[in-house]
């Protein structure tokens, strides 16, 4: 049995896998298998899988998500280290071999991961991606990690007994299932931060993250989940639910811009029960009783006050 899983989920990405495997095949680390699990590509993924035969696992389901393609793979593999990355990211050589030795080193560490280098498609190119994320650390994160999205999935290396303990991704999430399983994790278990990029990440316009939709949406269940996370201390109780008032503001007021007037007041009225102090979603719900011309000029005369 290989010591790492390497957990490759892809849909459609037949174009760049063959980088992103050729990264896991030049590691110094020689002891993993690598899983692809094809999430019912309709590009030339099969192809591009059947050019590597038996080195490699390929897993072929119906299109079901990215969380769930990760699950599938994590499922499949019986190694004690699972390591994830994504089809259009790439690691450096050295990537396992500096991460491996942390779990050795310490029996409470459940998660390592490291700094990365973006790619942008206009050629930018970001050196450190945790340069301008100062709360990046090792140890317990737990406090930092509600405020900060400093975990990447392709940097990820996980020990399956912390996985086994907090359970697998959330398959309902169509984004912040990464940072709500990393709360779990970071909740019961330290991590180690390798603050090396050992990751290259391309950014892509238009990517799943760009939706500001779907961001304020399920930005907004990853906190109500945080909040079922056994044994959470008042504290921190306390800090998520006035996060979740001001996300409940947030996605009201998107709502609010877009006219969905009902999930509007049903999206503020519940902000009011996390946080009924909160003077924004007061305004904004009064707000969203006025005529709807008279609350686009408001708007309007607001912007131009700033400008």
């Amino acid at each position: 049995m290989p010591s790492v899983s390497v957990v490759i989920p892809s849909y459609n990405c037949g174009h760049c896998l063959p980088e992103a495997l050729e990264s896991v095949f030049a590691q110094a680390f020689r002891d993993l298998e690598i899983i692809v699990v094809d999430d019912g590509s309709t590009d030339n993924t099969s192809e591009v899988v059947a050019r590597y035969g038996s080195r490699i696992r390929c897993i072929r389901q119906e299109n079901r998500g990215l969380p769930a393609a990760r699950n599938r793979g994590i499922q499949a593999s019986d190694s004690p280290y699972i390591a994830f990355l994504d089809a259009d990211d790439a690691w450096f050589p050295e990537k396992l071999a500096e991460q491996i030795p942390a779990f050795t080193q310490d029996p409470e560490i459940g998660l390592v991961y490291s700094d990365l280098r973006v790619v942008y498609d206009d050629g930018q190119v970001v050196s450190s991606f945790l340069e301008s994320r100062p709360l990046a650390g090792s140890g317990y994160v737990f406090d930092r990690i509600l405020r900060s999205g400093f975990i990447i999935p392709s940097s990820v290396v996980v020990r399956r007994s912390c996985i086994e303990q907090v359970g697998l991704f959330d398959e309902s999430m169509r984004s912040h299932e990464d940072v709500e399983l990393w709360s779990r994790i970071c909740h019961a278990w330290k991590v180690k931060l390798i603050s090396k990029p050992l990751v290259m990440r391309r950014q892509r316009a238009g990517s799943l993250t760009g939706s500001e939709d779907l961001r304020s949406l399920y930005g907004l269940k990853f906190y109500q989940k945080v909040l079922l996370i056994p044994g959470l201390e008042p504290q921190h109780r306390r800090f998520v639910r006035n996060v979740l008032a001001s996300c409940c503001v947030d996605r009201g007021r998107f709502c609010l811009n877009e006219g969905r007037i009902a999930e509007c007041r049903a999206t503020l009225r519940a902000g009011l029960q996390y946080n009924w102090r909160n003077l924004r979603g007061i305004r904004d719900l009064i707000l969203s009783y006025f005529p709807r011309g008279a609350y686009l000029r408001m708007r309007t005369l607001r912007a131009s006050m700033r400008s």
